[in-house]
This record gives structure tokens, sequence and C-alpha cells, in this order.
């Protein structure tokens, strides 16, 4: 293994359920706290709705609660940002002087560490680093564990334990409601079952599925030059065809036609736009490249021409300013509920995790409810509203070349490792707020 690198192996079990649920992780030796979070919903199943929080140590003075930014000032704990698993051990080991692995050999146990999702629920978890090994660089694996993950917002152990035995016995009196709370439990209507309810299932291929996304995308790296400049590629041709003189529009306010055939042609949109394609109308990619220029302030209209901002100006041949900048709004979209959209939706397309076509209004609907947004009135949030959202984000990364090409009209390719690296940016400044 010339490439190895140094791994911890970590059994994560449930606290008080039988019987037990576990899985056995090997993860990169590096690993900080904030994305084992991400590995122990992955390999769980959670779903990331509610609160967590990391607890090392049992002594008062040195104890370490930790947490993501925006809860750990909520509750006001210690950041789980940037700190390493390795380093949190070290408060479990004492003041041994040794490191933690060793520290808890010598008392006979391994080292281990709390870790509670859902302040509600309280889905208590032991993090126990039971070795060291060496693993492919930046692998995170799941080597074994048994049952499924526990049904997100169940109501506890107590809660989940009910819910399986009513499921199991078609006959039990609470079975319709809660069968039918069930089907509904999901983040995605439809994915979920009564009938196919197993609560001694264990998919450790699926769950290696998730976890090698995770890796990929924890061990993306920094943007190349190569890369940001294939991202912001059809809006820097859209600036330079602008150049210091603007663009003619129509009378309508639109792009001319020689424009719009040359963006199709130069940028290989021909999959994305249907007819003669010599409007805007026919080749909606190009209306919406216009209109999220002018809306992100790089162009704006004036006396009939289309003309580039004074902040355009200064980035129209830097690649990397103008990735900053689109990221930058992406990741601000200026409301409580594009905010909210923007999240899920970069979740969704960085884990792949999508749902189809027909679901997403309806699935986008119920968390903006979820989340208390009302209509004007108090109205709950429609599909139509909540697809009007993520049409509208959609558009917006249309915008970029962050996907393959497309195959045919409507079917969108798999996001590139430079959509990746974009995406992630997007979310990584989103945190940052």
């Amino acid at each position: 293994m010339g490439n190895a690198e140094k791994g911890l192996e970590l059994r994560i079990s449930l606290d008080g359920i039988a019987p037990p649920i576990w899985r056995s992780i090997r993860v990169p030796e590096s690993i900080e706290l904030a994305e084992l979070h991400r590995v122990i919903q992955l390999a769980f199943g959670w779903e990331d709705r509610h609160l967590h929080q990391f607890t090392a140590g049992i002594d008062p003075d040195t104890q370490r609660i930790l947490s993501d930014e925006e809860t750990s000032r909520e509750i006001g704990v210690e950041s789980e940002t940037g700190v390493k698993l390795t380093a949190v051990l070290e408060t479990v080991a004492g003041s041994t002087g040794t490191d933690a692995t060793s520290a808890a050999a010598a008392a006979g146990r391994p080292a281990t560490l709390a870790y509670e999702y859902d302040f509600g629920d309280s889905w208590d978890h032991t993090v126990a680093l039971t070795g060291r090994c060496l693993i492919q660089p930046g692998q995170i694996t799941c080597s074994g564990g048994e049952r499924r993950g526990p049904v997100e917002d169940s109501g506890g152990i107590s809660g989940y334990t009910h819910l399986s035995e009513v499921l199991a016995d078609p006959r039990h009196p609470e079975y319709e409601d809660l069968a039918d709370w069930y089907a509904g439990a999901a983040s995605m209507p439809g994915t979920l079952d009564a009938e196919s309810f197993d609560p001694e299932a264990f998919d450790i291929d699926a769950v290696n599925a998730r976890l090698a996304r995770f890796a990929l995308l924890r061990s993306a790296g920094p943007p190349t030059e190569t890369e940001l400049a294939a991202v912001v590629r059809p809006i820097h041709w859209l600036l330079q065809r602008a150049g210091t003189d603007g663009l003619e529009l129509t009378a309508a306010g639109y792009l001319k036609p020689a424009v719009v055939r040359a963006a199709v042609s130069e940028l290989g949109w021909q999959e994305r736009c249907y007819g003669t394609i010599n409007r805007e109308d026919q080749a909606i990619p190009v209306l919406a490249l216009r209109e999220n220029c002018v809306r992100w302030k790089l162009l704006r209209k004036t006396k009939g021409r289309l003309v580039l901002t004074p902040a355009a100006r200064k980035m129209a041949d830097d690649d990397a300013a103008l990735w900053a900048h689109v990221a930058e709004r992406l990741a601000l979209p200026g409301s409580n509920a594009a905010d909210l959209v923007h999240r899920v939706v970069v979740g969704w397309l960085l884990e792949g995790t999508m749902p189809e076509w027909n679901v997403i209004a309806a699935v986008l609907a119920d968390i903006l409810n979820n989340s208390m947004f009302r209509m004007p009135g108090g109205a709950p949030v429609e599909e139509l509203d909540a697809m009007g959202l993520y049409r509208d984000l959609r558009w917006s990364l249309g915008c970029l070349d962050i996907r393959e090409p497309e195959e045919k009209f409507g079917k969108q390719g798999p996001l590139t490792l430079a959509g990746i690296k974009f995406l992630l940016d997007v979310r990584q400044r989103r945190s940052r707020e």
C-alpha cells in the first residue's frame, strides 16, 4: 500500500436499544468532527434534519462539548468547525502523556466520544476508537454493522420500538395510522412503504455508496485554473461578447437573434434548446444567462443596450473573481425561503440524492412548511410556489458549466468535478455567514 494513509477504526453504536444497532467504520486519521457528523448521518441513514453535538470526556474541568457553527452560537458550546477527531480524543486520554488509543488500552477499554442527534428524540451514539489502520487516500468505508437505522422523528428508542412492533403486525389496531405516518415520514415522498419495512435490514453496499460519495466531496480540493475557467465559461462568453460597447437589444429588451444563435452554438447548448433558436424564448438557457448576469450585477440595460457594470469590467478577464462573485450570490440569495431551498438543493446535488422531478415541488413545499414558512396572510406554501424557488435556482445553475453535456433535450448530465467544487464553495460560503 505505497500510497496508503493512516486511518482510524471506529465502532459507532446507538445507546440503549436492543437488539443493537451499530456500524464499523474506517476513516482517515485527519478527519474532522464536522466530517464525522456527516459520516454518522450517512452510515445510519439519518437525514440531518435536527441539531447534534459531540461530547468528549467526563471530567467537568476538561470536558468538551462541540457542535456546528449555528448550534454552537445558539446553545453556547464550542464549535466543531476545523476540530480534528484525534484532537478531541486527547480529552479522553486526559493527562496521561500518551495518545487516546494507548491510554484507553492501558485502562482496558477503547477511547470513546459521545454523539447526540436530535435533542428531542435524543439519539445517543457512542463512537469508540477501536484501532488504527492503513487506508487508501481519502477512503471512508463501512466494514460491518447490524440493523437499519431508526426512523427519523419516531420518538426516540421507545417510539421507534413501538413503531417497529406495530408495523410488523398488520392486524394491530394502530397499524393503519402508523403505516400512514411512516409513509409520510421520509424527506422524499413515496420512498417509505410500511409493507417493506424491516428493522433488521442492513444494506452495507448502500452505506458504502453514500460514504464513497462523501469521501469524493471531502477530497475534492480547491479548483484549478482550468476548473475555474470551465465553470464560468458561459458568463465569461457573454461579458466578452458585450465588450466595451455593449450589445444592442431588441425593442422588447431581448438579445438579438444573431447573438442567441452564437451563444447556443459556441456554448454547446443545442441539446438544451428547441425550434429554430432565433429568439430567447426558444433558447431558455440564453434567456436565463442574460437575466442572471443582470441580477448578479454583471450587466445592466441602458439606452437599449446591454452593457458591463463597473464590477464586471474589473472581473471580465478574471475567472477566479467571477467564480467567487457568482458563488457568493448563490450562497446568499436574498430571502430566507430561497436560502433554505438553495441549502437543500445544493445538498441534494452534492450527495446525489436529488428526488425525481415529479416530487421535487412536494418535497420542498413540505420542507418550507415544516420550517414555519407561510405565504402572505398565513396560508401554507403551495407546491407551485416551492417549484418557483427551485426553478430560479436551477436556471441560475444552468448559467454555469457544472455538468457534463446533455445527452438529449431535457436530460441533465452528471456534475463535473469542477461543478462539485463550485457547489462545495457555495455551501462553505453560506456556512460562514
